[in-house]
Order: structure tokens, then sequence, then C-alpha cells
């Protein structure tokens, strides 16, 4: 719903005047972006650069290398020219960041496209891990030049893919190093596993805070996203029998050990972590963490039997994210995670029942659990905002969300 009919909503339910509603109106035209122009703009940047890797990968036969080269440095060149000539100008209007964020993803991208070409043409070997890593690290500076969240996105998911590319790459270095073989299993599972703290980590270093919010901010929110959602798959260990010889099982008692040490240290740094936060906001982060590591690691410990137990635990799970979302002030995840716990709610019946009579009572009685939450929900959702401190703005600003 756009914004001007919610300001006329407002006005007629007299949340606002007239003179509050063209100050928030004008407000949002200034700092608005045409997210269109953003996002077409960006994909494409990006379906460039995926046709540059595809002519490398094409592997022109017939055009020599020295063409090749020389195309490829004069096109640099030119991007890098194009790119310091618009941030040189030092224009804040939003056409000139729109050129700015589009040059710095196409150079993001062509860089990788020039490397794939020199090693192509010099037939100097190696891995897609390795070109990927050394990619990665040298385009830092180019990407810090951006500002935008699109490519914000695409660095994390270019450098997620780097990670995990290059640990699989590190598997025969550690498995000739590290001895005795069960701690190998213990590291991959930590530097796998753990991976969102790096992250977060990398999120919080104050520079980057300071200097790149955006980039700061959403680093941090997909390492937490990635946190939660895998929180999220833990409770399907309940679905199978994890069995193991006994250096299985002291893997993963070290493993738990190292997960536990990580956990509480992440905990406990929280509000320096993120001491912009509300004190509300590091609750809510401290609960989810501790949830997480709860969820996994009674999961590690179960029989496969009852995977109800599972269902159950998820649903627990899912509670506690309802919690948290309204204790960071956010309606939107809130409502997600309600409608989830009615869906998960149906779903326990066709894990629980066999035949199609007990599975047509079993989803009768779901359906009526589903309507009585619904109809709880819809009588309660004021007075749980209320308690947990949402005002009528903090809501009217999450539905304008």
């Amino acid at each position: 719903m756009g914004l001007s009919k919610k300001l006329d909503e407002w006005q007629e339910a007299k949340l606002i005047d007239s003179t509050t509603a063209n100050k928030i109106s004008e407000f949002e035209q200034q700092r608005s972006k045409p997210i269109a122009l953003w996002a077409f703009g960006g994909l494409g940047a990006f379906a460039i650069i995926l046709g540059l890797v595809s002519v490398v990968a094409s592997n022109w036969m017939q055009t020599p290398d020295w063409v090749k080269l020389a195309a490829d440095l004069i096109l640099c060149l030119v991007i890098a020219l194009t790119l310091y000539r618009v941030i040189s100008r030092g224009d804040a209007s939003a056409r000139s960041q729109w050129s700015r964020e589009i040059l710095v993803i196409f150079y993001y991208g062509f860089t990788l496209a020039s490397m794939a070409l020199i090693g192509q043409t010099y037939q100097l070997g190696g891995s897609i891990a390795k070109l990927l890593l050394v990619w990665t690290l040298v385009t830092i500076p180019i990407v810090l030049l951006g500002r935008g969240k699109f490519l914000t996105v695409l660095w994390i998911v270019g450098t997620s893919v780097t990670y995990a590319l290059n640990l699989e790459a590190l598997d025969d270095i550690i498995r000739a190093f590290i001895y005795p073989s069960y701690l190998k299993d213990v590291l991959f599972g930590v530097l796998y596993i753990l991976s969102p703290f790096f992250f977060i980590l990398l999120s919080r270093i104050p520079w980057l805070v300071k200097n790149r919010p955006i980039m700061a901010g959403e680093l941090s929110r997909y390492s937490w996203l990635a946190i939660v959602v895998g929180g999220w798959f833990l409770h399907f260990l309940w679905y199978d029998s994890i069995n193991g010889s006994a250096n299985d099982i002291k893997s993963l008692q070290i493993f738990l050990i190292i997960s536990f040490i990580a956990t509480v240290a992440l905990v406990a740094f929280i509000p320096k972590l993120y001491s912009s936060r509300t004190q509300d906001t590091h609750l809510a982060m401290r609960v989810v963490l501790i949830t997480v590591f709860i969820v996994g690691a009674t999961a590690l410990w179960h029989d496969h039997r009852y995977p109800v137990i599972g269902a159950i635990i998820n649903i627990v799970y899912m509670i506690i994210l309802a919690w948290a979302a309204l204790k960071i002030h956010s309606i939107r995840l809130f409502n997600v995670m309600t409608a989830l716990i009615c869906i998960r709610l149906l779903f326990i019946y066709f894990e629980v029942f066999g035949s199609m009579l007990e599975t047509g009572i079993g989803l009768m009685v779901g359906g009526i659990i589903t309507l009585l939450v619904v109809w709880g929900w819809f009588k309660k959702a004021d007075s749980l905002a209320q308690y947990f401190g949402l005002s009528q703005r903090d809501k009217i600003a999450g539905d304008a969300r």
C-alpha cells in the first residue's frame, strides 16, 4: 500500500494532522530511491558480468591472445576512469549515486572475468576455489567504493561461495597435517557451522559500521538470518538416527564444547558489538543464540522413533522467534512466525498419523487448533504489542515498511 494512502488513512483516524502528513511525505520523497531503477540496473550489470564470463569460457580459438588481452585491458581502463570521474565529482544526486553503484558492480564482476581470461590465455591452471579467493581479496577496495544493498548482497553471496569452496579445497591439507583423525571433522564442523559468527564479527568492524553502515547492516542481517534458518533446520535431526563410532561421539562432544564456548562468548559481547541497539534487542539476540545452541545440542541425543518431539521443539523455537520479533519491534516478523506456527501445526498430522482416516481426523483437529491460534492472535495481538513495549507509532512504522 502506498505511503500517500496510508497517510490519508492515518489522518482519517486522527492519528496525525495534515501538517505532520505533509512533513512525512516531504521527508520520504527526499530520501527515497527509485527501487526499480536500482534493482534493474544492478541486474543489468550482473547480466553483463555473466555474459563476459561466458565469453571467456567459450575460449576464442580464432582470436589471437594479444587481441583478447588488449581488449580486456582497454575495457578495464575505461571502467576505472569512468568510475574515478563519477566519484571525483562529489555529486550526491540519486542519478550520480546510481551510476557509481552500477560501475562498481560492473568493475567487481569484470575483475573476475579478466582473471579468468588471463588464466585461460596463459594456461595457469588452478582451481575455481583459488580463483574466487584471489578475486574476493583483491576486489575488497572496489566493493568498499559502493554504497547500495544490491552490491552488498552480491558481495555476501560471492564471499560465502568463496568461503565454502575454499573449505572444500583445504580438505586435503587439513587431513594431511591434523591428527588424530576425529579432530579433522571437528575443525570442519566449526568452520562450517560457526561461519555466521565469523561474518557477524566482520560486520562489527568499527570502520565498516561508521563508513559503510549499509554493508555492515546487511552483512549482520544475513549472518543472523543464517543462524535463525540453521536453527529451524536442526529439528530434522530428530527424523533420523545418528550412529557412529567412539571417535564420532568424541568429535561431537568436542564440537559441542567449542560451540558452547563460541556461543557464550558471542552472547557476552553482544552489547559491545551492537552498542547502538536497545537492551531489548540485545536480550532477543542472546535468547535466540542460546535457543539455537540448545536445540542443536539436544537433537544430537534423540530417538528417531519420536519425530513428533522434533516437530514440537520446532514450534517452541518459532514461538521464541515470535517473542524475539516483538522485542525488536518487528510486527512483520511476528506475523510471519505466527503464520509458520499455524502451518507447522497442520503438517504435524501428516507426520504422526498413517491412515487416511487418522490423517483426516488429525487434519480436522489441526484445523481447529489453527483457527484457535489465529483467533487468539487477533484478540491478543494489541495487548502483546503493548506488553512488550510496542507503541502505536512503532506499529504504524511497521505497517508502512
